[in-house]
This record gives C-alpha cells, structure tokens and sequence, in this order.
C-alpha cells in the first residue's frame, strides 16, 4: 500500500514539475497588438482632451471602460472612440464656454465636474427608462448613449446638451440648495412613477416634462435646462399652451430660476440664457430656437414699432424703414391742424397664420385711436422666407380709421412691406441680455441692412 502510495506521489511530482516548466518558457508575444484601446496609449485624442481639458479646468475625461464608473447592476456598452470628441467639442462649446463667459472663468474652474464619464448605450432602469446621464458627489458627471450621437443631427446635440446641463444643475442644488418656494409651486403633484405621465398631462400640471413630474429637483433641472438650452420661446409656447394653472405654476417656476442664478449664484441668467441660446442657434443651427420657427407657430401676436423708444437709439434702425415710417408720421401730423395727430407706432398683428393687420396708433392730445389696413403673409419655418401682401381692408371703426391715412400709408408703409422678400430674425443682433427674445423683426433678402423689427408679444 505505502509502495503505491510513493508511486502515485512520484508521478504528481513529475506532471507538476513539467507543468511548471513549460511556465518558465518565454513567450515572444506582444500582447498589446490585441488591445485595440490600450489605456497607456497617448493617441491625439487623449493629447487634446488633456490639453482643452484637464490642463485647463483640471477636468478628467475617462472614456475607456471601466466597470467601476457605472453600477454592478448595469450592462453599459463602451463609447465608440470617434464618438468622444464630438461630444467633448459640444461640452465645451455649448456648457463650459457660455458658463466662463457670464459666470467667470474661477466660477466654472472651480464648480464645473472634475471628472466626466463616457459611455456609449444608455443605462436602463428596472422602470424601462434609461439614465441618460448622472452627476454625484458635485464633481462628477456621467454621461451615457453616446454612441448614437450624431454631429449632423441638430436635435441629438440638443438633447445631449440638455443632458449636460441638467446634471449640472444637480452639482450647483449640491453646492447651493434651491430654493424653497421652488419646491411648493406643484407640491400635490409630484408622482415617483413619471414613466405613466403624458406629455399632455405634465404641461397641465405644470412641468415642462414628464420626468420633472417626479421630484422637486428633477423639476427645478429640467425647468432650468429647458429655459436655457430650448429657450424662452420653447417655454412661453409650452406655458401658452397649458391650462391657466399649469401656465401659471410654469412662469413661477421660471421666476424662481431666475431669482436662484441671479441672487443665489450671483449669476446673471438671462445673460447665461443668451449665450447658450446663441450657441444653439448659430453653430448648431436648432430649427425650433429660431424666430421663423416661432413665427410659422403663431407663438407671436404682436411686433410693436416705435422709432421714438430707447431701444432704436441703442440698437439702431434701417434707414430704408425708417424713411417712410416718419413720412407716414409726418402725414399723420399734417392730417389735422387742430387735432395735431401724433404717430404713437406701428403695429403688426399677426391674428392667424396667415392673416395679419398692420395696426397705425395715433393720438390727439386727449385721446388714442388706431387706424387698420388688412394683409395677407406667408412664412417659411425652414429658410425664413416671409412675404406681405395687400388686401381688401375689413369694415369696422378701425379700419375707416385707417382709411383717413389710405394714401399716405400705401406710399410709405404698404409699399415698403410688399414685393419683398424678407427673413424672419431675431432682431437687432446687438440687443442686450435683458431684452434679448423680447425684439425680432425682418430684413429684406440678401440685403441685411434693410430691415425693421419691434417688440414681440404674445
């Protein structure tokens, strides 16, 4: 028995000592040729993304996987590496630049994530909804679904920087908590399963989006972003759009925003809502933050034209508008020697779509009349095109008060308006941050420096 015991032993030592010499034998393999994203490599992208980023905002930018970065219970696929720098571009131009700019470069130095994670597929809830991004510990930001991003279209970079601000918005409530009164707008409202929330039914409520349904600080992060990245036509339409409840809780909402960035944050938002806006508008070319968009809506009923406002001396006006507006002017003062009528401004009142009536107000020294003349208009929400044209006036007291002018107005504003082509715009270029998306107007085509615009309302 013991023989065969020493036996069977000899043989273990033997197979294990042929075992560890074949560990011994060199291997002439270099493995890393079957590593396609190696993580000691300093390819050009890394090279870009530690000069624009981490040198300059000590920013760290992981994009290789990484178990780590995401939750045990989640499969997240790894983002495609020509996705990266698109993405980072937009980071930077649509989120970091505007925030340096307005908010200082130590603001956005010191409170911007130190660490930005990338992944390509989105993380998906039990719920089935999918995180599109988080931000913890006010410092990091993880953004998924990168892998569908795509540079030629305008709607996925809007979505994505939408992404980007709305976790920031978390970071600033980590830093400073939101206001209080922010949270009791829409207090009885506010459902944890915002997956079973319409659209429909959020906008009556109050929300800009289902998922703001879901808490108060989904709800302050989306209002913000929305506010900031869709801009405040976006907000005014959806709000216009609402019950008068849900209207009113939407412009609280906004006023609490404002309130939170601007005495909170010392932050001046509408100037921070302008800068994103002329990102979004000007580089990425987003079709629904343009004036044509919003004018093809109907959103705007009104564009009020007083050359004697403050505005025009700070902006300017068109002298090729501006002559046959104060020739209009000047007939209407010479109308009646007694009454002195003064042209208060013109007005365009868009009642439809399509109809518009171009609106004269004047007064004596007692009283205001206004005098109307009845056209037609068409716009074209992809190039801007608009057209004015003439017709029939309609019958009522302000329209036979139109006709007292009817000679002088088709010399001077009839003929200026009609057999043109003009591009809606938001106008003048040079507004300032208060009153910025408040003025558009139009410029003849192929002829910028002929044009007029005015005070929109709703």
């Amino acid at each position: 028995m013991k023989k065969n015991i020493y036996n069977i032993f000899a043989i273990l030592l033997f197979v294990v000592a042929l075992i560890s010499c074949k560990k011994e034998d060199v291997l002439n393999t270099d493995f890393s040729q079957y590593n396609i994203d190696n993580p000691v490599a300093n390819t050009d992208l890394d090279k870009w993304l530690t000069t624009t980023f981490l040198d300059e905002y000590n920013m760290e930018v992981i994009y290789r996987y990484n178990r780590f970065y995401h939750g045990n219970d989640r499969d997240v696929a790894s983002v495609k590496v020509e996705k990266v720098q698109p993405q980072m571009q937009t980071y930077l131009d649509g989120f970091l630049l505007p925030y340096r700019k307005i908010a200082g470069t130590s603001f956005i130095k010191k409170y911007a994530p130190k660490q930005v994670v990338l992944f390509g597929s989105g993380s998906y809830n039990p719920d089935n909804s999918y995180t599109l991004a988080t931000a913890s510990a006010g410092r990091n930001i993880t953004i998924y679904d990168l892998n569908n991003f795509d540079l030629s279209n305008t709607n996925a970079i809007v979505g994505k920087l939408r992404t980007i601000h709305h976790e920031f918005t978390h970071i600033l409530n980590q830093i400073v908590p939101m206001p209080t009164d922010f949270q009791l707008i829409t207090k009885s409202t506010y459902l944890a399963t915002w997956t079973t929330v319409s659209d429909a039914t959020a906008r009556a409520n109050g929300y800009v989006t289902p998922y703001a349904s879901s808490q108060p600080g989904e709800d302050f992060a989306e209002t913000t972003t929305s506010l900031l990245v869709l801009g405040q036509a976006w907000f005014d339409a959806w709000a216009n759009g609402s019950t008068a409840a849900g209207k009113a809780a939407l412009k609280a909402k906004e006023a609490s925003v404002v309130q939170y960035f601007t005495v909170n944050l010392g932050i001046d938002f509408r100037s921070l809502q302008k800068e994103i806006q002329e990102v979004v508008r000007k580089k990425y070319s987003y079709q629904q933050a343009s004036f044509r968009y919003w004018m093809s809506q109907n959103l705007f009923k009104t564009m009020t034209i007083n050359l004697e406002d403050g505005i025009y001396t700070a902006n300017g006006s068109s002298s090729d508008f501006s002559v046959p507006y104060n020739s209009f002017k000047a007939a209407v003062l010479a109308f009646n020697a007694t009454q002195k009528y003064h042209l208060d401004y013109i007005q365009l009142r868009f009642d439809s779509s399509t109809s518009l009536v171009v609106r004269g107000a004047f007064s004596n020294a007692t009283t205001q009349y206004f005098g109307d003349y009845s056209f037609t208009y068409t716009v074209n929400p992809t190039t801007g095109a608009v057209t004015f044209t003439k017709v029939a006036n309609g019958t009522g007291t302000t329209f036979n008060n139109g006709a007292l002018f009817a000679t002088s107005f088709t010399n001077t504003i009839q003929a200026y308006l009609t057999g043109k082509t003009f591009i809606a715009d938001w106008l003048p270029a040079s507004i300032d941050a208060a009153n910025y998306n408040q003025y558009g107007g139009f410029y003849v085509s192929g002829v910028p420096t002929n044009y007029f615009y005015g005070l929109l309302g709703q």
